[in-house]
C-alpha cells in the first residue's frame, strides 16, 4: 500500500469505541488490529484508544500505533459510552495532529457534537444494526438508536460492512454510505500448535463443529444446541466464546454442557485459528448480524460454513456457505444432517469458500478502500448526500 491518499500534515488517525489492542475481546477489535498498523505501515500516524482496565500490561506502542489508556466506568451499560467520552476528551486536549477519527459503534455517535466542535473528520463503522440486538435494555437501544440518527447528521461517512445494512440507511434516511466488509487472513494447519491443541480439549482434527461468537440471546446458540441434539453424529460441538454479564441466559447455555456439547470460553489468536481450521464445519443459528467476523474467517480458513438464512449472512456468503430456512431450526437440523451424510457437499463447499474470501474479503484491500474513504472525507466529498 503505498499510495499517499492526503497531505503529510493530514494523515493523523485516532481509533476510538473498541475495547483497546491488542484484539482480546471481539471482532470489532481484530478490525482494528488489522487495519491500523496497515495504515502506519502506510504512513499514516495512528493513535488507538483503549480500555485501561482491560489491560494488564500496557504498551505504548503495537506495530507502530500509539496506544493511550483512558478509564471508564465498568458497568454494562456505562462502559463503552464512558470510555468514549473520556477517550474524546483526551484526544481533544492531546491530540490536534489527528485530524481524522475512526469511531466505532453508532451509540458512541451521541459524542459526535464535541467532535465536530473541535473540528474533527469523523467515519463511523458500525456493527451490523445495534439496537435490534437482544442484549440491550430498553434505555442502550434508545442510545443507540439516538445515537444512529446523531451518525447520519453528523459523521463525515459511515460506513457499513454488509449490503442489508446499506440498504437500511438508504432506505431508512436516503443517506449514502460505504460498504466495505471485514476481512479474513490466510489460515493453514500449524501441525505442532494442532496437535497441542487437540490434545488439551480431547479432540480431533477434522472430527468436530464449531461455533464461535457471543453467548447472546441473538446469537441463537440455544437454537443450535437444540438442533446439535436432534442430530445422529459422534462428533462434539464447539463452542468459542463467552459473555460474561450474560445473566440467566448464559448460566442457561452452561447448564447444557456435555461431553458432545464443550464451551471453550474466550480463545484468541493462533489457538483460535488451530481450533477453526481443523473443524469439520463451521455452524451457526445467529439471528443478527453484520458481516459476520467469524463466518468470514471460517471460509478463509477452507471451513464448510452453515448458517442461518438471514438476508446478511445471504449477502456476506455469496453463495460459498451453506444457508437454512430463516430463523427455522428444523430446517437447520435437516440440512446439517444432510452434510454429515453427504461429505462430498462439505468438501465442494470448503473449497467455495476459499475462492469467495480470496475475491471479497481481503485485509490489504480493505484498509486501502478505508484510506479511500478518507481521501473523499478529506476533500469534502464525502459529506452525506441522498443516495
Amino acid at each position: 500500500m503505498n499510495k499517499s491518499y492526503v497531505q503529510a500534515r493530514e494523515k493523523g488517525i485516532a481509533v476510538i469505541g473498541i475495547r483497546g489492542l491488542p484484539a482480546n475481546y471481539g471482532g470489532l477489535e481484530t478490525c482494528a488490529e488489522e487495519l491500523t498498523r496497515r495504515w502506519v505501515a502506510a504512513g499514516y500516524d495512528v493513535r488507538v484508544y483503549c480500555r485501561s482496565n482491560r489491560y494488564a500490561d500496557k504498551p505504548a506502542e503495537l506495530d507502530g500505533v500509539h496506544l493511550v489508556y483512558t478509564p471508564s466506568l465498568n458497568t454494562k451499560s456505562l462502559d463503552t459510552l464512558s470510555h468514549t467520552f473520556f477517550s474524546i476528551l483526551h484526544l481533544i486536549f492531546t491530540g490536534s495532529r489527528y485530524r481524522y477519527v475512526h469511531l466505532y459503534n453508532t451509540g458512541n455517535s451521541i459524542f459526535l457534537p464535541l467532535l465536530k466542535l473541535f473540528r474533527k473528520k469523523v467515519i463511523l463503522s458500525g456493527d451490523g444494526i445495534e439496537w435490534r440486538r437482544e442484549k440491550w435494555g430498553m434505555l442502550a437501544k434508545l442510545v443507540h438508536r439516538i445515537g444512529e440518527k446523531f451518525a447520519v447528521w453528523m459523521a463525515d461517512r459511515i460506513v457499513v460492512d454488509n449490503l442489508e445494512v446499506e440498504r437500511y440507511y438508504t432506505e431508512k434516511y436516503g443517506v449514502r454510505t460505504s460498504l466495505i466488509a471485514y476481512g479474513a487472513n490466510d489460515i493453514e494447519v500449524d501441525e505442532a500448535r494442532s496437535a497441542a491443541l487437540m490434545e488439551k480439549h480431547h479432540l480431533t482434527a477434522g472430527q468436530y463443529f464449531l461455533f464461535v461468537g457471543r453467548l447472546a440471546p441473538e446469537k441463537g446458540v440455544h437454537n443450535l444446541i437444540t438442533a446439535y441434539e436432534a442430530l445422529r453424529t459422534d462428533y462434539p460441538l464447539v463452542i468459542i466464546g463467552d459473555d460474561p454479564a450474560g445473566g440467566d441466559y448464559r448460566d442457561q447455555l452452561f447448564a447444557r454442557a456435555s461431553e458432545k456439547i464443550r464451551f471453550l470460553g474466550f480463545v484468541y489468536d493462533k489457538d483460535y485459528e488451530q481450533l477453526l481450521v481443523n473443524a469439520r464445519m463451521y455452524v451457526s443459528a445467529s439471528e443478527l448480524e453484520g458481516t459476520s467476523p467469524s463466518l468470514v474467517s471460517a471460509m478463509g480458513a477452507g471451513v464448510c460454513s452453515l448458517v442461518n438464512g438471514i438476508d446478511e449472512n445471504i449477502a456476506t456468503v455469496h453463495g460459498a456457505a451453506y444457508t437454512y430456512k430463516r430463523h427455522d431450526t428444523m430446517a437447520l437440523i435437516d440440512l446439517w444432517q444432510r452434510l454429515i451424510d453427504t461429505p462430498s457437499d462439505i468438501e465442494a463447499m470448503r473449497k467455495a469458500g476459499r475462492r469467495c474470501v480470496e475475491q471479497h474479503y481481503r485485509w490489504d484491500a480493505i484498509a486501502e478502500q478505508y484510506l479511500e474513504v478518507l481521501e473523499q472525507v478529506s476533500t469534502g466529498d464525502a459529506e452525506h448526500e441522498p443516495a
